[in-house]
Parts: C-alpha cells; sequence; structure tokens
C-alpha cells in the first residue's frame, strides 16, 4: 500500500551537520505540499517519542480527515481510539496539519500501527501506516509487510534515551526513512539530529534599532559558539566584528555564546537605520555578498537592504519580506520558527538578554469620565501599551459639534500630554461647544473622515437619554450598548467609567471627580425620606423619618391628601411643626400636622411629594400610606412609582392608635395599628439603624431620588 507524501512530508525536514552552522530549511529538500496527492486522504505517523509516549500524526494528502474514529495499535490489547487520546490539536487534521497524542504505551523495542478503524487490527486493508524500533518481530509487523507499507525485519536502530524520538524523513516505506533524533519536534516540522551531533547555530533573535541600537544574538545549536571573529553586517561599508572592543559593546552576556544562551551586544560607532534597515550575522568577513558567510538576516522598515538577495540565495529570508517598524521603546523579535518576515513581529516588551516575550502592539484610548454640567471636562485614558498622538483625534457631541484634539482653537488642555503614554490620562475640554446638560452623548473619533461610519469611532458614552445621533455609530462598532444611557447626576458630580465592559452599566454617577487621575467612583448618598407613622383620627399628625445617608430640606417637599388637598411642608400657614427640624437628618424624624386640611377619618390616602409640579407624576411621588379603604386619587401614582400595591389599604384602627411601617418593604402588608402612638421617635419593634446587615430599610424605597 503506497502512502501519499509530499516529497518533503516534515515541511522543511532539516538535517545538521556537524561543525557547519545551521541556519534552517535545506534548498534541496521541498517543503509539505511540493507534488502532493491528489484527491487523496493520507495521514501518518511521523514522529515517536518512544520512551516518553508521546506520538504525532500528519496530513500529507491533500483534504482534511476526521481521525477521530482512527486508532493506535501496539499489538494486542495494546489499542486507543485516537479521539479518546487528543493531547494537542484538533481530530479534522488539516492538510498539512500535525496532530500529537498522549499515548503512554511504546516502550524501548516496539511496533506502531495506524488503523483507520478497529475492525480488525490483524486485517491488512485497516492498517494506515507503521513504525518499528529497537527490535523487530512486533505484532503488527506482518500486518504492516501485507499491507506493502514496511519491510520485513526492519526497525529504527534508538539509544534508549529518553530525551530523544524518532522521526520519518517522509520519503519512503522502510526503517531507512526514519531516524532517532535529539531535536525532538512534536507538532511541528521534524528536525534530525543524530545523537551526540554537534549542531553550531548562531541566530538574530531580537533588534531594538531606535532608541539603544541593541542586538540579542542566541544560540539554538548544541555546542559552544566564539563569535569573537563573526561580524555584524548593516550594508556596503557599515560592519563590526563582534570582538573588537573598539566596535562592539556586550551590553550582556558572554562571546563566548554557549547553547540555549544570549548575547546582546550594540554597534559603537553605526546606528542601525530608525527607518528602514537590514542586519546580517556572519561567519567572517570573507566576503559580505557571498550566501556561504552568512548565517541569519532579519530587515525592517522596507525591503531591498543590499545583504536582503545575500540571505535569500541561502535560504534565511524571503524576497521583499521586511517586518514594519515599530513604535519607540518597542523591539522586533523572532517567533523561532521559520525564516521570513512573517517570523518577526514587533514586541512592546524586549526581552534582549532573556528568551522573547512578543506583546503584540495595542493602539487604545477610551473616554474615561466626564464633568458635562459645569466646566465640560473629558478626561481621556491611555489603556493601551503604546504611546498615541491625539492631535489628530476627534471629538464628536452630535452633528456639527465636534472638535479636533490637536486644534489649540478648539481643544483646551486642562492636564495631560497630547502624546498619550501608555496608563496616562489626558483632560480637554472644548473651547466653543458646551456639553448638554440634560442629555448628550460624547464620542471619541481616530479622525474626522466620517463620523457615522463605526470604523472611525473609538469610544463613547451617552447621559440623560438615549437617542443621541452618534448612539447607534457606537452600537455597531461594538461599544455600547442600544438604548442605554447613564442617569442625570447632580451639579459637581460627574460620570466615570469603572473600566470593565462597553455599556452604560459600567458608567456611574460619581460624587468625587478625578479628572486626571484613576476613577475612584463614590456614589451619591441615598436621598430619601418616607412618611412612618399616621395619626389621623385625633390630632391628624404625621411623622416623616430620613432613611437614607443625606440631610434633607423638605421646605420644597409636599403633602398631599388628594385633588385640592396639599400642603407644602415648609409653609408655616399651612403646616405645623409638632416636633423635630425641617432640614431632616439622616435617621431623624420630623412629625408635622396640616394647619387647614384634615385627614379623613374614613378612607384616606396620603403622599409625599419632591414639589408640586404634578402630582399625578409618578416621578414626583416619594411615599405613600393608604387606610380605611382603596381607591385614593393617588393610589395608581403610588403603584405607577413602585411604593405602594394595587388596592392595598390599611384598616381603620381605633381612636387613640395610630398606623406604623414596619420599615421593610412598599406595601399596605407593611403597615399596621399601632396601639401606643410614638410619634417622632422609631416605630415599636423596628430597628432604625441604617446600613447594617438585618434587611432593615436599607436603601431608598423605588422612586426616591433628587
Amino acid at each position: 500500500m503506497k502512502k501519499f507524501l509530499t516529497v518533503l512530508t516534515l515541511a522543511g525536514l532539516l538535517f545538521s551537520c556537524s561543525e557547519d552552522d545551521f541556519t534552517g530549511d535545506s534548498d534541496d529538500t521541498p517543503d509539505p505540499g511540493d507534488d502532493g496527492p491528489v484527491g487523496e486522504a493520507s495521514v501518518v505517523i511521523n514522529e515517536v517519542a518512544y520512551l516518553t509516549g508521546e506520538v504525532e500524526l500528519y496530513n500529507n494528502g491533500d483534504e482534511t480527515v476526521d481521525v477521530s474514529d482512527y486508532f493506535l495499535c501496539l499489538g494486542p490489547g495494546t489499542y486507543d481510539r485516537v479521539g479518546d487520546i487528543i493531547a494537542n490539536g484538533n481530530a479534522n487534521l488539516a492538510v498539512g496539519e500535525f496532530l500529537v497524542l498522549n499515548y503512554d504505551r511504546p516502550g524501548a523495542t516496539g511496533g506502531l500501527g495506524l488503523y483507520r478503524n478497529n475492525s480488525g487490527f490483524g486485517d491488512a486493508a485497516n492498517i494506515a501506516d507503521f513504525v518499528q524500533w529497537g527490535d523487530s518481530g512486533s505484532a503488527r509487523e506482518n500486518v504492516a509487510v501485507e499491507a506493502g507499507i514496511w519491510t520485513e525485519g526492519d526497525f529504527v536502530e534508538v539509544t534508549g534515551d529518553e530525551n530523544n524520538s524518532i522521526a520519518y524523513d517522509g520519503e519512503g516505506e522502510t526503517a531507512d526513512d526514519w531516524a532517532e533524533t535529539s531535536t525532538v519536534t512534536l507538532g511541528a516540522t521534524n528536525v534530525i539530529t543524530a545523537p551526540g551531533e554537534a549542531v553550531r547555530s548562531v541566530i538574530i533573535n531580537e533588534v531594538e534599532y531606535l532608541i539603544n541600537d541593541e542586538i540579542e544574538l542566541y544560540n539554538n545549536g548544541n555546542q559552544t559558539v566564539d563569535l569573537s571573529t563573526y561580524w555584524m553586517c548593516l550594508g556596503p561599508g557599515q560592519y563590526f566584528r563582534i570582538g573588537d572592543t573598539d566596535a562592539t559593546t556586550v551590553v550582556s552576556g558572554s562571546v563566548n555564546l554557549a547553547p540555549g544562551e544570549f548575547l546582546v551586544i550594540s554597534p559603537v560607532t553605526l546606528t542601525t537605520a530608525d527607518d528602514a534597515g537590514g542586519l546580517g550575522l556572519y561567519a567572517n568577513n570573507d566576503g559580505f555578498g557571498d550566501a556561504a558567510n552568512i548565517r541569519s538576516f532579519v530587515q525592517w522598515g522596507a525591503s531591498g537592504n543590499a545583504r536582503e538577495s545575500v540571505a535569500v540565495e541561502a535560504g534565511i529570508w524571503n524576497a521583499g519580506g521586511f517586518v514594519p517598524n515599530v513604535a519607540p521603546g518597542s523591539s522586533i523579535a523572532y517567533d523561532g520558527e521559520g525564516n521570513t518576515a512573517d517570523d518577526w513581529t514587533e514586541t512592546v516588551t524586549p526581552t534582549l538578554g532573556a528568551a522573547n516575550e512578543i506583546t503584540a502592539p495595542a493602539r487604545s484610548i477610551i473616554i474615561n469620565e466626564v464633568e458635562y454640567l459645569i466646566n465640560d471636562g473629558i478626561e481621556l485614558y491611555n489603556n493601551g501599551n503604546q504611546t498615541v498622538d491625539l492631535s489628530t483625534y476627534w471629538m464628536c457631541l452630535g452633528p456639527g459639534q465636534y472638535f479636533r484634539i490637536g486644534d489649540a482653537a478648539a481643544t483646551y488642555i486642562v492636564s495631560g500630554n497630547i502624546d498619550l503614554a501608555p496608563g496616562e490620562f489626558i483632560v480637554i475640554s472644548p473651547v466653543t461647544l458646551t456639553a448638554p446638560d440634560d442629555a448628550g452623548g460624547l464620542g471619541l473619533y481616530a479622525n474626522n473622515d466620517n463620523f457615522g461610519d463605526a470604523a472611525n469611532i473609538r469610544s463613547f458614552v451617552q447621559w440623560g437619554a438615549s437617542g443621541n445621533a452618534r448612539e447607534s455609530v457606537a452600537v455597531e462598532a461594538g461599544i455600547w450598548n442600544a438604548g442605554g444611557f447613564v442617569p442625570k447626576v447632580a451639579p459637581g458630580n460627574s460620570i466615570a467609567y469603572d473600566g470593565e465592559g462597553n455599556t452604560a452599566d459600567d458608567w456611574a454617577e460619581t460624587t468625587t471627580p478625578t479628572l486626571g487621575s484613576a476613577n475612584e467612583l463614590t456614589p451619591p448618598s441615598a436621598r430619601s425620606v418616607v412618611i412612618n407613622e399616621v395619626e389621623y383620627l385625633v390630632n391628624d399628625e404625621i411623622e416623616l423619618w430620613n432613611n437614607g445617608d443625606e440631610t434633607v430640606d423638605l421646605s420644597t417637599y409636599w403633602m398631599c391628601l388628594g385633588p385640592g388637598q396639599y400642603f407644602r411642608i415648609g409653609d408655616t400657614n399651612a403646616t405645623t411643626v409638632v416636633s423635630g427640624d425641617i432640614n431632616l437628618a439622616p435617621g431623624e424624624f420630623l412629625v408635622i400636622s396640616p394647619v387647614t386640611l384634615t385627614a379623613p377619618d374614613d378612607a384616606g390616602g396620603l403622599g409625599l411629594y419632591a414639589n408640586n409640579d404634578n402630582f399625578g407624576d409618578a416621578a414626583n411621588i416619594r411615599s405613600f400610606v393608604q387606610w380605611g379603604a382603596s381607591g385614593n386619587a393617588r393610589e395608581s401614582v403610588a403603584v405607577e412609582a413602585g411604593i405602594w400595591n394595587t388596592g392595598g389599604f390599611i384598616p381603620n384602627v381605633a381612636s387613640g392608635s395610630s398606623i406604623a411601617w414596619d420599615g421593610y418593604g412598599f406595601t399596605s402588608n407593611d403597615w399596621a395599628e399601632d396601639s401606643t402612638p410614638t410619634l417622632g421617635s422609631g416605630n415599636a419593634g423596628s430597628d432604625y439603624n441604617t446600613n447594617n446587615d438585618d434587611g432593615y430599610n436599607d436603601s431608598a424605597p423605588t422612586g426616591s431620588g433628587y
């Protein structure tokens, strides 16, 4: 049975030669995908860590194969379904992809068969691939021989070193196509390094070319290399010997570079190009144009460096390839996997002298706090990892209301720098525009190409009401929720972002604006006053209680018994203050009595209102109680405000009694007759300690507020 193979199944299998610098794929060996099969599914065993129990499969066909129901088998009773032992990868194995399996059955000797199913492990029609090591005569050898995918008596010779694996060269069906390697590459292209074979290889691993001109070299071979005779070349006339102390500064590491170690150097008299450059590492200075001498190469900013063609000829770079320019403070770093510009990338966390830590640049600016009532202060925050020039960014409050941040005539910079560094704040205020006090929306844009284009908006916040002209743009961009807005705030307060999401719920009013520094979310104190007790039969006395946490001036509040029956608490001609202070402090009581009105003895309802704008408006009512019968004119208003139950009332009480609130809820069930009225103090059996954990009245009722 023929395996369908690429000429080199292992994506550029690399053979390392003693005392020869290892520089990448050989041009003599094609990569997977070259001259592949047509219309055939094929999966092969590609590498086996025979002592540590890992098996690598490879799809060398030309269509995706679901290997879930394939089996691995070493012999009778030693088989496992692939779908049950996947360690790394997907059972739908795409063309040219690897799948690593945990398979702890192999040992110092064995013969491993890959089967398409478990219909019969002794049936040659079911076996797909086979390898045998350490000795011949394994249980499935004869099945593989019958299938034409192995030679009788063949086996791969192994040393028994647990640090090694056996790897396939991708070319045939015999033990000669396998070899033990000390370079285990499970999940990646095979590299066959004969155990004990010396590999001399040093590569350029990271370059910081903008500020310090530092170059990191890495020994990815297995023997120490004396770099004192190696050269770096930036182009014609721009080269220096690494071992020349007059030309090279050793920042860290040793010129005698051990395997797995790093050397960081910087040229003394040369400067790496900031805009576009290329850097080659050479084993000597016999000829910088000779591909036999170059060992590693990287190019940034643009193609066309003088040594690009040399590196391409040596097979260690791609024609026209270059790494895009980076931001100051960043470096370009190698991912360790290939020999093209795609294997290099910008990192904002340079790790010169240590293993690369590639952190991609994140350019992100957000609106972080807005004080729109007094000073129109807008705080922007850089929550990315690179400095952003905001001079070309725009703020938009709606059609015709926009300004460029970098326009000094349109933008007043209160604090901060327009070149906004990561973790820093800038506070700005529009010069000629005013943020709406009632309902507004504010968008931050990267440009003014089109304020209606979701690709241009970067951050958004909306307050007072939904429907700002830029709301739909922000929703489309995924940075706001449809219909979301932050409620209006009190003068002196701001709206601040909690740093966690992209909806109105991630914004809140704060009483401690911190424009120019990290947000300190201090919610407004709870402004809440409730009717707490009513004696309506004898003295018509009403007790109000402040169950919030700030003093409330009740002089502008109103009491309403029904249409035409209302009085302002602060009107001394209409209200008798029996006890307490009209500036009602938290936890205190105020007892009042209407001067000219009389609370009904049979059936009545009493509402407390923050104003007299409209007694039929649920936004204005703060507390309510109803006795004797349902149907008071203000019952429906209280129900709409969520502070009473439809049809609820307290039964009439005996003369001398009062009706008292239990402090727990907002229905008639939370009121009861009290035969010993306590007007001016806490109701009998109730706990008037606010902000505790006893469940009693720790928050303002629905409908209370400013």
